[in-house]
């Protein structure tokens, strides 16, 4: 429906079936949390879903909004697009997979991307929620290039780079300790 009313030339109807797009994706997270049914298979055909909808937004934004093609804006948009596809790449060539990382910078990025398009569609451009999208998104991405970089494999639920960080040390100074009372 969503390609549909873009193809036909209706971005204002884009903008309201968006709101119930997304409001049922974050329902459907939030329900296999809260009934602990968690798949691996859900996780990665909800990251699968939430990228086929982000590319196609890319695409309804580059037909509407002229903004976002030319002038200062344009830069920071492709940036961004070519760096969220830079984060797909590597989780491809370094895991030979779509990478899930269900990180709490993406879903910070995915609150902010979502009131952007929902408000460009239905009101219209708003410079300041570009780039608060944008910026969100940049530093979404940036932290899963690290964390795809920098770990031997992928974990869905690690939360952030920092979460991880923390963990690692703590089991660190556990062994440790394990070690002196041992001895």
């Amino acid at each position: 429906m969503l390609w549909a009313a873009a193809l036909f030339g209706l971005p204002t109807l884009v903008g309201w079936l968006l709101i119930p797009t997304l409001l049922t994706d974050a329902l459907d997270g939030y329900l296999a949390r809260r009934l602990e049914q968690v798949t691996s298979l859900g996780a990665r055909l909800d990251s699968l879903a939430d990228s086929v909808l982000l590319g196609s937004s890319a695409m309804w934004l580059a037909m509407y909004v002229p903004e976002l093609t030319s002038g200062p804006s344009a830069m920071v948009f492709f940036v961004v697009l070519s760096v969220w596809i830079g984060q797909i790449m590597v989780g491809l060539l370094r895991f030979g997979r779509f990478a899930n990382l269900h990180l709490y910078s993406h879903k910070v990025a995915a609150v902010a991307i979502s009131i952007f398009l929902v408000h460009t569609f239905i009101v219209g451009f708003e410079p300041a929620l570009f780039y608060l999208a944008a910026g969100s998104a940049l530093l979404s991405c940036a932290e899963g290039i690290l964390i795809l970089l920098t770990r031997s494999r992928i974990n869905e639920r690690m939360g952030s780079i920092l979460l991880a960080s923390r963990k690692v040390a703590g089991n660190v100074d556990r062994v440790r300790s394990t070690r002196r009372i041992s001895k």
